[in-house]
Protein backbone atom coordinates (compact mmCIF):
# COMPACT_ATOMS: atom_id res chain seq x y z
CA UNK A 1 0.00 0.00 0.00
CA UNK A 2 2.84 2.38 0.89
CA UNK A 3 4.49 1.65 -2.47
CA UNK A 4 1.30 2.49 -4.34
CA UNK A 5 1.05 5.85 -2.56
CA UNK A 6 4.70 6.59 -3.38
CA UNK A 7 4.15 5.80 -7.07
CA UNK A 8 1.02 7.98 -7.33
CA UNK A 9 2.54 10.89 -5.39
CA UNK A 10 5.76 10.68 -7.43
CA UNK A 11 3.71 10.74 -10.62
CA UNK A 12 1.72 13.71 -9.34
CA UNK A 13 4.86 15.70 -8.53
CA UNK A 14 6.43 14.83 -11.89
CA UNK A 15 3.21 15.74 -13.69
CA UNK A 16 3.12 19.08 -11.86
CA UNK A 17 6.72 19.87 -12.84
CA UNK A 18 6.15 18.77 -16.44
CA UNK A 19 3.03 20.93 -16.67
CA UNK A 20 4.81 23.85 -15.02
CA UNK A 21 8.05 23.81 -17.01
CA UNK A 22 7.31 21.84 -20.18
CA UNK A 23 10.45 19.79 -19.49
CA UNK A 24 9.95 16.27 -20.79
CA UNK A 25 9.20 13.33 -18.54
CA UNK A 26 12.47 11.47 -19.17
CA UNK A 27 14.67 14.18 -17.65
CA UNK A 28 12.62 14.09 -14.46
CA UNK A 29 11.21 10.57 -14.36
CA UNK A 30 14.44 8.58 -14.72
CA UNK A 31 16.18 10.14 -11.66
CA UNK A 32 13.01 9.63 -9.58
CA UNK A 33 12.66 6.01 -10.71
CA UNK A 34 16.29 5.29 -9.85
CA UNK A 35 16.77 7.26 -6.63
CA UNK A 36 13.28 7.23 -5.07
CA UNK A 37 11.58 4.10 -6.44
CA UNK A 38 14.88 2.15 -6.57
CA UNK A 39 14.60 0.70 -10.06
CA UNK A 40 17.83 -0.30 -11.79
CA UNK A 41 18.90 2.12 -14.55
CA UNK A 42 17.83 -0.03 -17.52
CA UNK A 43 14.43 -0.82 -16.00
CA UNK A 44 14.06 2.86 -15.07
CA UNK A 45 14.67 3.87 -18.69
CA UNK A 46 12.08 1.41 -20.02
CA UNK A 47 9.53 2.37 -17.36
CA UNK A 48 10.10 6.10 -18.01
CA UNK A 49 9.47 5.45 -21.70
CA UNK A 50 6.07 3.88 -20.99
CA UNK A 51 5.27 6.65 -18.49
CA UNK A 52 6.03 9.20 -21.23
CA UNK A 53 3.69 7.42 -23.65
CA UNK A 54 0.84 7.27 -21.12
CA UNK A 55 1.17 10.95 -20.21
CA UNK A 56 1.40 12.13 -23.84
CA UNK A 57 -1.53 10.25 -25.40
CA UNK A 58 -4.16 12.82 -24.46
CA UNK A 59 -1.93 15.79 -25.32
CA UNK A 60 -1.08 14.24 -28.69
CA UNK A 61 -4.77 13.65 -29.46
CA UNK A 62 -5.63 17.22 -28.46
CA UNK A 63 -2.94 18.68 -30.72
CA UNK A 64 -4.17 16.45 -33.56
CA UNK A 65 -7.73 17.75 -33.12
CA UNK A 66 -6.43 21.32 -33.04
CA UNK A 67 -4.36 20.81 -36.18
CA UNK A 68 -1.16 21.85 -34.39
CA UNK A 69 1.03 18.96 -35.57
CA UNK A 70 3.31 19.46 -38.57
CA UNK A 71 3.17 15.91 -39.91
CA UNK A 72 5.63 16.61 -42.74
CA UNK A 73 8.36 17.84 -40.40
CA UNK A 74 7.51 15.12 -37.88
CA UNK A 75 7.81 12.40 -40.53
CA UNK A 76 11.19 13.74 -41.71
CA UNK A 77 12.38 13.82 -38.10
CA UNK A 78 11.17 10.28 -37.38
CA UNK A 79 12.79 8.88 -40.54
CA UNK A 80 16.14 10.03 -39.17
CA UNK A 81 15.59 9.49 -35.44
CA UNK A 82 13.69 6.19 -35.23
CA UNK A 83 16.65 4.11 -36.48
CA UNK A 84 18.67 5.63 -33.63
CA UNK A 85 15.93 4.80 -31.12
CA UNK A 86 15.66 1.21 -32.33
CA UNK A 87 19.40 0.52 -32.63
CA UNK A 88 20.25 2.01 -29.21
CA UNK A 89 17.36 0.19 -27.50
CA UNK A 90 18.31 -3.14 -29.09
CA UNK A 91 21.98 -2.64 -28.22
CA UNK A 92 21.11 -2.08 -24.55
CA UNK A 93 18.88 -5.18 -24.50
CA UNK A 94 21.39 -7.31 -26.43
CA UNK A 95 24.28 -6.22 -24.20
CA UNK A 96 22.31 -7.07 -21.09
CA UNK A 97 21.43 -10.52 -22.43
CA UNK A 98 25.01 -11.59 -23.26
CA UNK A 99 26.95 -10.02 -20.38
CA UNK A 100 27.87 -11.74 -17.14
CA UNK A 101 26.44 -10.18 -13.93
CA UNK A 102 29.54 -8.00 -13.46
CA UNK A 103 29.23 -6.82 -17.05
CA UNK A 104 25.54 -6.01 -16.58
CA UNK A 105 26.46 -3.95 -13.50
CA UNK A 106 28.95 -1.97 -15.59
CA UNK A 107 26.31 -1.53 -18.30
CA UNK A 108 23.89 -0.15 -15.69
CA UNK A 109 26.60 2.28 -14.57
CA UNK A 110 27.25 3.34 -18.17
CA UNK A 111 23.53 4.01 -18.67
CA UNK A 112 23.49 6.14 -15.51
CA UNK A 113 26.42 8.27 -16.66
CA UNK A 114 24.88 8.61 -20.12
CA UNK A 115 21.71 9.89 -18.45
CA UNK A 116 23.72 12.50 -16.52
CA UNK A 117 25.47 13.70 -19.70
CA UNK A 118 22.15 13.78 -21.57
CA UNK A 119 20.51 15.90 -18.86
CA UNK A 120 23.44 18.33 -18.93
CA UNK A 121 23.14 18.50 -22.72
CA UNK A 122 19.43 19.19 -22.31
CA UNK A 123 20.32 22.10 -20.00
CA UNK A 124 22.63 23.45 -22.71
CA UNK A 125 19.81 23.36 -25.29
CA UNK A 126 17.59 25.42 -22.97
CA UNK A 127 20.23 28.15 -22.76
CA UNK A 128 20.57 28.61 -26.53
CA UNK A 129 18.82 31.53 -28.28
CA UNK A 130 17.83 29.85 -31.54
CA UNK A 131 16.67 33.09 -33.13
CA UNK A 132 20.29 34.27 -33.35
CA UNK A 133 21.68 31.12 -34.96
CA UNK A 134 22.40 31.02 -38.68
CA UNK A 135 21.01 27.91 -40.35
CA UNK A 136 21.96 28.49 -44.00
CA UNK A 137 24.68 25.82 -43.67
CA UNK A 138 22.03 23.16 -43.14
CA UNK A 139 20.58 23.89 -46.57
CA UNK A 140 23.78 22.54 -48.17
CA UNK A 141 24.54 18.86 -48.79
CA UNK A 142 27.12 18.76 -46.00
CA UNK A 143 24.67 20.50 -43.69
CA UNK A 144 21.95 17.95 -44.40
CA UNK A 145 24.37 15.12 -43.58
CA UNK A 146 25.17 16.79 -40.26
CA UNK A 147 21.44 17.26 -39.63
CA UNK A 148 20.67 13.59 -40.31
CA UNK A 149 23.54 12.47 -38.06
CA UNK A 150 22.48 14.80 -35.24
CA UNK A 151 18.82 13.74 -35.33
CA UNK A 152 19.93 10.10 -35.43
CA UNK A 153 22.01 10.81 -32.29
CA UNK A 154 18.97 12.31 -30.58
CA UNK A 155 17.08 9.12 -31.39
CA UNK A 156 19.92 7.06 -29.93
CA UNK A 157 19.89 9.17 -26.75
CA UNK A 158 16.15 8.56 -26.43
CA UNK A 159 16.61 4.84 -26.99
CA UNK A 160 19.33 4.57 -24.34
CA UNK A 161 17.98 6.99 -21.72
CA UNK A 162 14.31 7.84 -22.60
CA UNK A 163 15.44 11.49 -22.38
CA UNK A 164 14.80 13.86 -25.27
CA UNK A 165 11.03 13.97 -25.64
CA UNK A 166 10.59 17.73 -25.70
CA UNK A 167 13.85 19.10 -24.45
CA UNK A 168 15.90 17.79 -27.40
CA UNK A 169 13.21 17.43 -30.09
CA UNK A 170 11.90 21.00 -29.84
CA UNK A 171 15.33 22.64 -30.37
CA UNK A 172 15.87 20.34 -33.37
CA UNK A 173 12.52 21.30 -34.89
CA UNK A 174 13.35 24.99 -34.40
CA UNK A 175 16.92 24.73 -35.64
CA UNK A 176 16.88 22.10 -38.39
CA UNK A 177 13.27 22.14 -39.63
CA UNK A 178 12.42 25.85 -39.18
CA UNK A 179 9.21 24.92 -37.40
CA UNK A 180 8.09 28.10 -35.61
CA UNK A 181 4.38 27.58 -34.98
CA UNK A 182 3.59 23.91 -34.34
CA UNK A 183 6.75 22.66 -32.66
CA UNK A 184 5.05 21.78 -29.36
CA UNK A 185 2.41 19.54 -30.92
CA UNK A 186 4.94 18.09 -33.36
CA UNK A 187 7.41 17.28 -30.56
CA UNK A 188 4.68 15.51 -28.57
CA UNK A 189 3.72 13.45 -31.63
CA UNK A 190 7.36 12.53 -32.35
CA UNK A 191 8.00 11.63 -28.70
CA UNK A 192 4.81 9.57 -28.54
CA UNK A 193 5.86 7.45 -31.53
CA UNK A 194 9.50 7.19 -30.40
CA UNK A 195 8.72 6.27 -26.79
CA UNK A 196 6.11 3.70 -27.89
CA UNK A 197 8.74 1.95 -30.02
CA UNK A 198 11.42 2.24 -27.34
CA UNK A 199 9.28 1.05 -24.43
CA UNK A 200 7.98 -1.82 -26.58
CA UNK A 201 11.54 -3.02 -27.15
CA UNK A 202 12.40 -2.71 -23.45
CA UNK A 203 9.15 -4.43 -22.44
CA UNK A 204 9.00 -7.40 -24.79
CA UNK A 205 12.57 -8.28 -25.75
CA UNK A 206 14.81 -10.23 -23.37
CA UNK A 207 14.41 -11.09 -19.71
CA UNK A 208 14.66 -8.78 -16.72
CA UNK A 209 16.47 -9.65 -13.50
CA UNK A 210 13.25 -10.77 -11.89
CA UNK A 211 12.46 -13.22 -14.67
CA UNK A 212 9.66 -11.15 -16.10
CA UNK A 213 9.57 -10.27 -19.76
CA UNK A 214 11.45 -7.10 -20.54
CA UNK A 215 12.60 -4.10 -18.53
CA UNK A 216 9.39 -2.13 -17.98
CA UNK A 217 7.61 -2.02 -14.64
CA UNK A 218 4.01 -1.67 -15.82
CA UNK A 219 2.59 -1.20 -12.32
CA UNK A 220 4.89 1.72 -11.55
CA UNK A 221 4.34 3.37 -14.96
CA UNK A 222 0.54 3.08 -14.76
CA UNK A 223 0.26 4.39 -11.19
CA UNK A 224 2.67 7.25 -11.84
CA UNK A 225 0.72 8.18 -14.98
CA UNK A 226 -2.50 8.17 -12.94
CA UNK A 227 -0.92 10.53 -10.42
CA UNK A 228 0.35 12.76 -13.21
CA UNK A 229 -3.18 13.55 -14.43
CA UNK A 230 -3.95 15.96 -11.58
CA UNK A 231 -0.39 17.20 -11.19
CA UNK A 232 -0.11 18.25 -14.82
CA UNK A 233 -3.34 20.25 -14.61
CA UNK A 234 -2.11 22.28 -11.61
CA UNK A 235 1.33 22.73 -13.17
CA UNK A 236 -0.09 24.15 -16.40
CA UNK A 237 -2.39 26.47 -14.43
CA UNK A 238 0.51 27.82 -12.36
CA UNK A 239 2.78 28.22 -15.41
CA UNK A 240 0.31 30.72 -16.87
CA UNK A 241 0.61 32.84 -13.73
CA UNK A 242 4.41 32.74 -13.54
CA UNK A 243 5.53 33.01 -17.16
CA UNK A 244 8.57 34.71 -18.66
CA UNK A 245 11.95 34.95 -16.98
CA UNK A 246 10.84 33.44 -13.66
CA UNK A 247 9.60 30.31 -15.41
CA UNK A 248 12.95 29.95 -17.19
CA UNK A 249 14.72 29.94 -13.82
CA UNK A 250 12.33 27.22 -12.65
CA UNK A 251 13.23 25.15 -15.74
CA UNK A 252 16.95 25.55 -14.96
CA UNK A 253 16.32 24.56 -11.35
CA UNK A 254 14.35 21.44 -12.30
CA UNK A 255 17.04 20.24 -14.72
CA UNK A 256 19.83 20.89 -12.20
CA UNK A 257 17.80 19.00 -9.56
CA UNK A 258 17.62 16.03 -11.95
CA UNK A 259 21.41 16.12 -12.38
CA UNK A 260 21.95 16.27 -8.61
CA UNK A 261 19.65 13.27 -8.08
CA UNK A 262 21.58 11.21 -10.64
CA UNK A 263 24.93 12.19 -9.12
CA UNK A 264 23.65 11.25 -5.66
CA UNK A 265 22.66 7.85 -7.02
CA UNK A 266 26.19 7.36 -8.40
CA UNK A 267 27.82 8.35 -5.10
CA UNK A 268 25.76 5.73 -3.28
CA UNK A 269 27.22 2.91 -5.40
Amino acid sequence: MVDIVVYIVSGGILGFLIGLTGVGGGVLAVPVLILIIKLKPIEAVGTAGLYAVLTKIYAGFKHYRQGTINFKASLHFLINSLPGVIIASLLVKWSKSILLPAGVARLQDAISYTIIVSILFALFTVLIDYSKLKISFFETTAGRIVQIAFVFLIGAIMGMTSIGGGILIIPSLLFFYKEKDMYVGSSIFIALISMTVMSGIYAFIGQSDGGHSGDVNFKVALLMAAGALGGTHFGVTLSKKIGGRKLQFVVFGVIILAVIMMILDRTMH
